[in-house]
């Protein structure tokens, strides 16, 4: 499977966004692809000693995002 070199995020959020967006790449480079599609919210708040409870929200938002990109990257790849 293809092997994720570099990732990066923009993302206009509060200090909880940046961060769990930051830990979204941390714990996808170097992994293949289908690794990646496994990170869970939880497993990106775990990564972090957890979120408080009004922010568990960013978690998801920085996995969903991940999950997106990988998709965008097959359509992308698919059509070459």
């Amino acid at each position: 499977g293809d092997i994720i070199k570099d990732v990066k995020f923009k993302t206009f959020g509060c200090g909880a966004a940046v961060a769990t967006s930051s830990m979204v790449t941390e714990m996808v480079k170097g992994k293949k692809i289908e690794e990646a599609l496994k990170i869970t919210n939880a497993a990106v708040a775990e990564a972090l000693d957890g979120l408080p409870p009004a922010k568990m929200h960013c978690s998801n938002l920085a996995a969903d995002a991940l999950h997106e990109a990988i998709k965008d990257y097959h359509q992308k790849t698919l059509k070459v």
